[in-house]
């Protein structure tokens, strides 16, 4: 991976040079020209070709700025997306290694113990069951990226969105020590969403709140009228974001890495970017605030529905 991503970098240094000696030499040299014009001219026909050069090398400048960011930003994304394939297909590997180890242990009669073979078979179910899981997750990105995710919006109450997530994420929590501090206002309006993919946003930001703190989790579900909208936040103690982390913390494919943090949390680098993608759907935001060491606080803002709606 280092070798390809030196080989990107190499290409895209080539490319700046090659920018640089074919467009902003011109533009400078454009430049120049229309200054003399300016100072040097007298008629008014100087002035006019002195205004349009120096508008010409504008122009030109501003394109080549903007082109470089984009095949920068572009030549990042192709990178982002080269480590996911990685990722991902190492992530696949891996369960289907365990079914493939434990079938082949059943199929030659290795296991005659009953609790043996039943164990065997838990661990096949349980690594199928995780496959399945990533592969849905695959497929439902996906459908989003391709704008063919439906959502059946009805109008539903905020509480309920925090108690199916809840439900979802309690085996998970089970299997931690986790402090689960919920906090619901009563007599929140209505909301227009699709439950299933909000109750899907709202599991994500429990399940990062897990995943990225320490062995004493603390974890807090909140839900409150802000305005004309319902915030639904997760807060956590977990290490923190960094400022410059938080402004692409949403992007698809980018994972925060810090050589400081306790542990480093194994993904695709698309949680976060399902959550915003879900929650610009419904027509809300998705806010993050968060210092260093202080935790983190995830808030979706919904739109709330107007009174008449909910009769």
């Amino acid at each position: 991976m280092t070798k390809v991503y030196d080989i990107q970098r190499s290409k895209l240094r080539w490319l700046m040079a090659l920018v640089m000696l074919f467009s902003l030499v011109p533009s400078a040299l454009l430049l120049t020209v229309g200054v003399l014009v300016l100072v040097l001219g007298h008629a008014t026909k100087d002035v006019v070709f002195g205004v349009l050069i120096l508008g010409l090398a504008s122009t030109l400048l501003g394109g080549v700025v903007a082109t470089v960011l984009y095949v920068r930003r572009e030549t990042t994304v192709a990178r982002l997306q080269t480590e996911f394939v990685s990722k991902v297909s190492h992530d696949l590997r891996t369960p289907l290694t365990s079914i493939r180890l434990f079938v082949e242990t059943l199929q030659e009669g290795r296991l005659r113990d009953p609790d043996k073979v039943q164990q065997a078979l838990d661990v096949i179910a349980m690594e199928t069951s995780r496959l399945s899981a990533m592969i849905n997750r695959l497929l439902g990105w996906a459908r989003m990226e391709a704008g063919r995710r439906i959502y059946r919006m009805e109008l539903e109450s905020p509480h309920r969105v925090v108690e199916t997530a809840l439900a979802a994420f309690e085996p998970q929590r089970l299997t931690a020590d986790v402090t689960l501090e919920k906090q619901v206002e009563p007599d929140l309006p209505l909301v227009r969403i699709d439950l299933h993919a909000m109750s899907e946003a709202l599991l994500n930001l429990l399940q990062n709140a897990f995943h990225y703190t320490g062995p004493q989790k603390h974890i807090r579900v909140s839900c409150r009228r802000y305005g004309k909208q319902v915030a639904i936040a997760v807060a956590d103690n977990g290490p923190g974001i960094a400022k410059k982390d938080q402004k692409r913390i949403f992007e698809k494919f980018y994972r925060v890495a810090r050589d400081d943090a306790p542990l480093q949390v194994q993904g695709s680098g698309l949680g976060l970017a399902m959550v915003h993608h879900i929650v610009r759907a419904h027509g809300g935001l998705t806010r993050v605030e968060s210092e260093l060491g202080r935790g983190a606080t995830f808030t979706i803002y919904l739109p709330a529905a107007a009174p008449a709606e909910g009769r």
